[in-house]
């Protein structure tokens, strides 16, 4: 690329449900797409990002003023890069599911989509005008012949940035959030809020708690002690925390410390790494098996 070139990121997501299909028991697909009158073009929704916004809020976002309808993340798609004028736009993508009752509000159109159609895959394939979309049509494919394009979400998360240790703080368990720290809980509250997270965990270490507390105020639920994601805990402990967590439907993320998250990530099934203060990974998973794994922004 040149250098008077520039990239504009973008992001979106390929919206499913399920829908009873007539005169057969079982559920069928349907996806999401929308019509822009300034293009007329059929596709999947999607944006800009703006100043300050994460991809996983662009997408959230632009789905819910496009589509009408309020999704969380699920799966990541490969990103689909193409050339616009003055350079080249990239656009990341999720598999995305509506939640609460937005799927039964009437869409309004706005003034970008004036029309909103949930189709089957087959009927999509023919209404997509832009082959990149179709691409994500076929990944799609793909995820739901291996169920995966209905993973469940786990983010994992290193406590932020602490005061350290010393005369202050001489009960390490008591040690709170630097500044720093602090900053950066506030940060993950639109992150996680994009993956849907309704479970909230953390170890018993102040540290640990203050780094998810916002969130889980955020949505008025209860943050979970749980001693096995201490320091002083064992592989044993750690291993059922961990398949107690992956056995549970709804996303959760919870918090601990960098000498555990080596029996945690072991636990979970996913390689080793060695995470900033308040970095995470958000674990897509289903049946016992990992399906991806991205890092928190």
């Amino acid at each position: 690329m040149r250098a008077s070139e520039r990239t504009t990121t973008a992001a979106g997501g390929v919206v499913w449900r399920k829908r009873p299909a007539p005169r057969r028991p079982d559920p069928r697909v349907e996806m999401l797409v929308v019509h822009r009158p300034s293009y007329d073009d059929w596709t999947f929704p999607k944006g800009k990002t703006d100043p300050g916004e994460t991809l996983q809020q662009t997408a959230v976002r632009e789905i819910g003023e496009e589509a009408g309808v309020r999704v969380r993340l699920g799966h990541p798609l490969r990103p689909v890069t193409y050339a616009v004028s003055g350079g080249t736009k990239v656009v990341s993508y999720w598999i995305a599911r509506v939640v609460g009752a937005d799927e039964s509000t009437p869409f309004v159109p706005n003034k970008e989509v004036d029309e909103i159609r949930w189709v089957g895959l087959d009927e999509a394939a023919t209404l997509l005008t832009y082959e990149h979309d179709l691409g994500l049509l076929e990944q799609f494919r793909e995820l739901c012949a291996h169920q995966a394009h209905r993973t469940r979400t786990l983010v994992v998360v290193r406590h932020g940035k602490a005061e350290p240790r010393g005369p202050r703080h001489d009960d390490d368990l008591a040690r709170p959030l630097a500044r720093a720290g602090t900053e950066r809980a506030g940060a993950l509250v639109p992150v996680l809020d994009a993956y849907g997270v309704q479970r909230v965990v953390s170890s018993p270490a102040v540290r640990c708690a203050q780094t998810v507390e916002p969130y889980a105020s955020s949505i008025s639920t209860f943050l979970e002690i749980d001693d096995r994601l201490s320091e002083q805990t064992s592989a044993t402990l750690v291993q059922r925390s961990i398949g107690t967590l992956l056995d549970r439907k709804k996303p959760i993320v919870l918090c601990t410390h960098r000498p555990t998250l080596p029996w945690v990530l072991d636990a979970i099934g996913v390689d080793q790494q060695d995470l900033a203060p308040g970095a995470g990974i958000v674990v897509h998973h289903r049946g016992g098996a990992v399906h991806a794994v991205e890092q928190l922004p």
